[in-house]
């Protein structure tokens, strides 16, 4: 029985050893390279609209969002620069400005300084009676002082408490 199995083995691989290979036909390799190129054409065509739907998408939302209105996407790089030139303008300003802004600041603090120095140094006298005049200049003075809003109300009652009794 080993016997035969193997004799029928060996009849069924020489057969297909000793069959001749026939030449391909033109046409079958035609067929397959055109496969091939095709396939390799679908890949590409993939990746390019992928590409083109970023590129759209991009380009939708410079026209919405930036320049409102259609351009044309081979001027990209001269709108880029245009809009990149007005930003830098712009913060240049902004810089200037906020420059300006600190300085006006330190004027506002040596001011309010040398006035609060000012309230400060107003002394209380004891003195009974005095000239109206004066009186009136200091309750003006703390007036001032609570609208510039160097004194708050509570601490402008307590001054001109303080300079009522003095004149009184």
């Amino acid at each position: 029985m080993k016997t035969c199995m193997l004799v029928i083995l060996m009849f069924a691989a020489f057969q297909g050893f000793g069959q001749k290979k026939k030449k391909p036909d033109p046409k079958d390799i035609k067929i397959d390279s055109l496969t091939k190129v095709n396939s390799s054409m679908a890949v590409q065509l993939d990746s390019v609209s992928k590409d083109q739907k970023l590129y759209y998408g991009l380009y939708t939302t410079i026209k919405e969002k930036v320049i409102l209105r259609d351009f044309d996407p081979a001027q990209m790089p001269q709108i880029i620069d245009s809009l990149r030139a007005g930003r830098d303008a712009t913060f240049a300003g902004l810089t200037a400005a906020s420059a300006s802004l600190k300085d006006t600041l330190v004027i506002l603090n040596n001011q309010n300084k040398h006035l609060r120095a000012q309230l400060d140094s107003m002394t209380v006298t004891s003195a009974g009676g005095g000239d109206k005049t004066e009186l009136i200049a200091e309750l003006k003075q703390l007036k001032e002082l609570l609208d510039a809003k160097i004194l708050t109300q509570p601490e402008y009652e307590a001054k001109k408490k303080v300079v009522m009794d003095k004149w009184k």
